[in-house]
């Protein structure tokens, strides 16, 4: 596998559901306090041959990211997070993992997809035009902006190298 470029992952996500607070924070508080955090995304699962990929890339030390994208289609706020392992269901014992906001909201049993992530970091879009969506041609802002997908996977451009 590591001759073929890795793949990665944008989510789509929003604060809508919390009434105080920042998603992001939330999760960040987490990884200072346990060093991992889950992060759940709801919606549409992701089939088991691409997360099997993506831990597949973990294990062989292949720097693995999920890109997390807040916000409307005009302007978004974009985050890097490193991707320790995903799965679609959490482990028994790793309810400390994920943030409380998850359980008072009663989120669990919506998500239908799991990461776990090691640290959460902002990013320019800008940085985001590196990458392009597997199965577009198109380039990834124009891609995201025309779909209403809540989740991508990517490829590192080379012809923007």
């Amino acid at each position: 596998m590591k001759n073929k470029a890795p793949i990665h992952l944008l989510l789509r996500f929003s604060d809508s559901l919390l009434k105080e607070g920042d998603t992001i924070d939330e999760h960040n508080q987490v990884i200072q306090r346990e060093g991992v955090v889950w992060f759940g995304k709801m919606g549409s699962t992701v089939s088991q041959s691409r997360i099997d990929i993506l831990n597949e890339q973990v294990r062989e030390d292949i720097p693995t990211f999920v890109y997390l994208v807040k916000g409307n289609r005009k302007k978004s706020t974009v985050y890097r997070a490193r991707l320790a392992v995903a799965s679609k269901t959490i482990p028994k014992g790793e309810s400390q993992l994920v943030p409380p906001y998850y359980f008072s909201l009663d989120i669990p049993k919506y998500v239908n997809f799991w990461v776990k992530l090691t640290e959460i970091v902002p990013i320019d879009f800008s940085e985001l035009k590196k990458l392009r969506v597997g199965s577009s041609v198109l380039p990834i802002h124009e891609t995201i902006s025309k779909s209403s997908s809540g989740h991508f996977f990517l490829r590192e451009d080379k012809n923007l190298y």
